[in-house]
């Protein structure tokens, strides 16, 4: 990537694929991705129009377009996103969209999104993990794609523990982990409240337990209610241990 190239693309809808109830995922297309094709920034900057039928690729004049450019458009929102999936030579990458009973813009996007829709992306930002032999990895709906992503790209011979809390079984989408990482999925009623017990306490007990090891490394993120539960038992881990990231707030 040259310096003044600022890591923004244009990029066209392709494919939509309804995953699980609450899951739906976008192929998007784009020149020049391998910027994008790293492990060290797992997310990017999505930049949608915030108007009913604005996605229409009809609105685009080419890549010179600037209406979507990081936002620079009064109608443009930005919101994070993790790359499920990423083909650089072949022009293409993944995401994979949550589905709220009240839409924001980003997943009204997702909603609506037909091919040739278009949208734009900048970055990548937000870290990965780094090299350990143990890891714990454990999130709500919204870092599953971020956790599968992790965990197909672990060393095998890794160990750890994963705990996923979704809206229940339907939304569990199944992925690729070591076969020393145990997958634990954990059922959550209502519909997008905040973090359960039967998801804080088993996280929080593993926590614990990585914290007595030597070689580990701690990926956690969801709801904000999460975010403030685990705080306390990571204030004693090094921050190069560890990554507690709020996604979102109920």
């Amino acid at each position: 990537m040259s310096k003044q190239d600022d890591g923004f693309r244009m990029m066209r809808v392709v494919t939509v694929e309804r995953l699980a109830p609450h899951m739906q995922r976008l192929r998007l297309a784009g020149d020049d991705l391998a910027h994008f094709d790293t492990l060290g920034n797992l997310h990017v900057r999505l930049h949608v129009q915030d108007r009913p039928g604005a996605a229409s690729g009809k609105l685009a004049q080419g890549p010179e377009d600037r209406g979507l450019r990081k936002g620079r458009s009064s109608n443009v929102v930005t919101r994070y996103y993790t790359i499920r999936r990423i083909d650089a030579a072949a022009g293409w990458l993944d995401i994979d969209f949550v589905l709220h009973d009240h839409a924001g813009p980003a997943c009204s996007f997702a909603l609506r999104a037909k091919p040739g829709d278009i949208c734009g992306v900048s970055g990548p930002c937000g870290l990965g993990v780094k090299k350990a032999g143990h890891y714990l990895l454990a999130g709500d709906e919204t870092a599953l794609p971020a956790i599968a992503r992790i965990a197909e790209t672990l060393p095998p011979d890794v160990q750890g523990d994963i705990v996923i809390e979704t809206c229940g079984p339907e939304d569990r989408l199944p992925f690729a982990a070591p076969a020393g990482m145990s997958i634990e999925w954990v059922d959550r009623w209502p519909r997008y409240q905040g973090p359960g017990r039967g998801f804080i306490e088993p996280v929080t007990e593993k926590i614990q337990a990585c914290a007595a090891g030597k070689n580990y490394f701690i990926w956690l993120a969801g709801e904000f209610g999460a975010y403030e539960a685990f705080r306390p038992h990571l204030a004693s881990i090094p921050k190069s241990r560890c990554i507690n990231v709020p996604y979102w707030r109920r």
